[in-house]
């Protein structure tokens, strides 16, 4: 076989490896953008939709904060603030850390530990509030000492967003205790109908986690 020769199989050979490339790519790719538009949906650190599935309790040091309560029926109610799910920009930089308010409910009589089991839970953002306006008012209407200015939710002229951006800012130690004297505070304002934590529907992501890893 002649040089030539060679060179023609060689040049067809890498002609036929680069498309199967391209075309693996091509059909693979659609469901890597799936996969990333269903990460970036989620809300979570994925071991806590672990733990809310099999009924445990939140402990260890990412725990920032901790209180519990006990009701009239006996069954505790234990709050705590936590780091929430990394997220990153489009150049891949770590966006600043988001901040969780996590409540476990235990039945009378369980002990509060890691195995539980937690009969109910519910998922917050710590690190902001949706508020609902009274009539007449607007996401401009609703600040903080701290600098904060609400922004309005899409498609609902009634409900803000308030960040606490300069709140986290201007405390270094973080004594998340003073949540609720914040929302205590926003609750007097004339703007203000209501105020909590903007929740997030932990069983509808884990529902879609899913679903997707069978994809």
């Amino acid at each position: 076989m002649g040089q030539r020769e060679r060179w023609l199989i060689f040049l067809l050979g890498s002609l036929i490896g680069a498309g199967l490339l391209w075309t693996f790519k091509t059909q693979s790719e659609p469901a890597r953008t799936e996969k990333r538009l269903v990460r970036e949906a989620l809300n979570l650190p994925g071991m806590m939709y672990d733990f809310a599935v099999t009924q445990k309790g939140f402990y260890g040091h990412y725990v920032l904060f901790e209180s519990v309560e006990t009701l009239s029926d006996g069954s505790k109610v234990r709050s705590i603030v936590t780091g929430g799910r990394r997220h990153y920009n489009a150049d891949g930089n770590e966006l600043p850390q988001e901040y969780l308010f996590i409540t476990e409910t235990y039945a009378p009589g369980t002990p509060l530990a890691e195995a539980g089991p937690v009969t109910h839970y519910t998922f917050s953002f710590a690190d902001r509030l949706t508020i609902k306006l009274r009539k007449g008012y607007s996401a401009a209407d609703v600040t903080n000492e701290y600098g904060d200015i609400g922004t309005p939710v899409p498609d609902r002229h009634d409900l803000v967003t308030l960040k606490l951006t300069m709140w986290i800012k201007s405390h270094q130690a973080r004594d998340w205790r003073k949540l609720n004297d914040i929302i205590k505070e926003l609750s007097k304002k004339s703007a203000v109908q209501s105020v909590e934590f903007t929740k997030i529907d932990w069983q509808s992501e884990a529902e879609l986690i899913k679903q997707n890893s069978n994809k």
